[in-house]
């Protein structure tokens, strides 16, 4: 016996370098590719037959936030389900750090990124951190079953550094606590760092803050991540994130960027033209958020500059005053401006399940329909979810993306996938993520782009800009990250086919996943192998 631990025979290898692909064998031995030949004849302990399947290196999403999510739940089991095998997290500008982890959670739950009942209950149950190699400490004791990797988050950053949430300027000493905090973040081995700028607090931050920010992240060759400032415009805000590239020598990651401005695009590739090392990851299609009515009251306190500071109670208390309804609406642009497409579901009560806010209005006689999404979330029942969008959000509509957008090889999947607590997963949804690296295959492919153009981009180009040095490619001396998909069965159902009140609905055709050698998708089935790695910046 050759001592080879797997061998994936008679696969349709897609190698992640976009060359053609080619029928062959992998042999994997440790956590490494061992060989990659048209057959290798040789026994090994397990033999998986892979014909009439693609075998591609796993994937790569840029765009996580599941850095809570692993406290109770390492199963990564929505990601292994698409063929991924690596995910970055610490986006839009929220992070585990700094300082201990009680003040994460209190900036996570100021955000509405977790509840008061989880920020409660982290507090008590979960292991204590102090910093960010600590927290990778207690990530790998919890053990993952893919890769994590991690970005310091500027808001969670300047929230602690300035006291709060500030509407200006850090002072001298605030901003060299900012530097100092995201310098021990990158000697400890973050990827980079992530900007939340439609967000509060980082939308305070102006572009010349947020330079002096990445100067820092470029001494160590780390990526800035950005939800940039689209409340200025797509394009006006990709153009922010360009300059905030050429100006610092930063490595620049374009994050969830809508294909409904095609030019932000074209904008990109320019400037990768002249010399600015820069990519773009994209959510292929979405659906509004399905935000339960706890939930979406204390997303108006973290997105309104008024109430943030208030509280839950805050906000129930302007509900009930007229001035106290102005100051929600002004800041709550997460209703929408179009009541048809926001719907309460969920509700058990037929007269109003599925119906849209505009048409529960007139059929109640209200002349201003937000008027009664306000008084839903005033009266005493609970029992509401709010689709706000609806089946089709307008930003990641479902129709294909645009020709330039899908022949711009700068453009990955960023899945951006709706984290609700574990336990509670029908609090904070959404019907079309969970499937995005299959949607963005069967799309491209429609619009005539390769399959191995399409792996290229959410392997080998996703690893270059995060610089995972040992992953995304099929290579001998790899990491065996590796995927076997049905492409004729790698689909997700489109949110007309979808159950809209189930949260947990899976990516079909993806038959095995390898992660760092170790099989943790067998037949489509989970397993708890716990291969995964928090990868760092070395």
């Amino acid at each position: 016996m050759n001592g080879y631990d797997l061998i994936i025979k008679n696969g349709f290898i897609v190698d992640g370098t976009s060359n053609p692909g080619f029928h062959g064998d992998i042999a994997v031995k440790g956590d490494k590719i061992a060989r990659i030949a048209t057959k290798i004849d040789e026994n090994a302990e397990r033999i998986i037959d892979a014909k009439g399947k693609m075998v591609s290196p796993g994937f790569i999403d840029p765009h996580v936030h599941w850095e809570t999510t692993i406290l109770n739940d390492n199963s990564f089991d929505v990601f292994l389900k698409q063929g991924v095998t690596t995910v970055i997290c610490g986006n839009c500008g929220h992070s585990i750090t700094p300082l201990d982890s009680s003040n994460v959670y209190e900036y996570y739950y100021k955000n509405g990124l977790i509840t008061k009942e989880a920020q409660e209950k982290y507090n008590r149950e979960q292991p204590k951190w102090n910093n960010f190699s600590e927290y990778c400490d207690v990530a790998r004791s919890k053990g993952l079953n893919i890769n994590m990797g991690l970005l310091l988050g500027h808001g969670t950053i300047r929230w602690t550094a300035m006291g709060g949430s500030k509407d200006r300027p850090p002072t001298a000493e605030e901003e060299k606590a900012i530097l100092r905090y995201i310098e021990e973040g990158m000697e400890q081995g973050a990827l980079g760092i992530s900007t939340g700028l439609s967000y509060i607090p980082s939308r305070y931050a102006d572009t010349e803050e947020i330079i002096r920010c990445a100067k820092i992240v470029a001494k160590y060759d780390g990526v800035y991540a950005t939800h940039a400032r689209y409340y200025i415009g797509y394009l006006e805000s990709t153009l922010e994130a360009i300059e905030i590239g050429e100006k610092s020598g930063v490595r620049v990651q374009v994050s969830h960027l809508t294909s409904t401005s095609p030019e932000s695009f074209d904008a990109v590739l320019e400037a990768r033209k002249r010399g600015v090392e820069i990519a773009i990851d994209t959510i292929p299609r979405s659906t509004g958020h399905c935000t339960r009515k706890d939930r979406l009251i204390q997303f108006i306190m973290s997105i309104s500059s008024e109430l943030f500071d208030k509280g839950i109670e805050g906000v129930k208390k302007a509900l009930k005053t007229a001035e106290g309804r102005k100051v929600i609406l002004q800041d709550a642009y997460i209703f929408g401006n179009d009541m048809n497409k926001v719907f309460v579901i969920n509700t058990g009560n037929p007269c109003i399940e599925g119906k849209s806010i505009e048409d529960i209005a007139k059929d109640r006689g209200y002349d201003n329909p937000k008027e009664l999404l306000l008084d839903l979330l005033a009266d005493d029942n609970d029992n509401y979810t709010f689709w706000l969008g609806g089946p089709s959000r307008a930003d990641f509509p479902l129709g294909p993306h645009p020709k330039n957008i899908q022949e711009n090889p700068l453009v990955m999947v960023g899945t951006d996938i709706i984290f609700g607590e574990p336990w509670d997963p029908g609090s904070w949804y959404e019907l079309q993520r969970r499937g995005g690296f299959a949607h963005f295959m069967n799309m491209y492919r429609e619009g005539g782009v390769r399959v191995e153009e399409i792996v290229r981009r959410n392997t080998s180009l996703a690893a270059q800009q995060f610089r995972l040095n040992d992953r995304g490619l099929l290579k001998e001396g790899m990491k065996a990250d590796i995927a076997v998909i049905d492409l004729d069965n790698y689909r997700y159902p489109s949110p007309t086919e979808i159950d809209y009140s189930n949260p947990l609905v899976f990516a079909e055709g993806v038959e095995y996943v390898l992660v760092n050698g170790k099989v943790a998708l067998d037949e489509g089935r989970v397993l708890k192998t716990l291969s995964g790695e928090i990868l760092l910046n070395k």
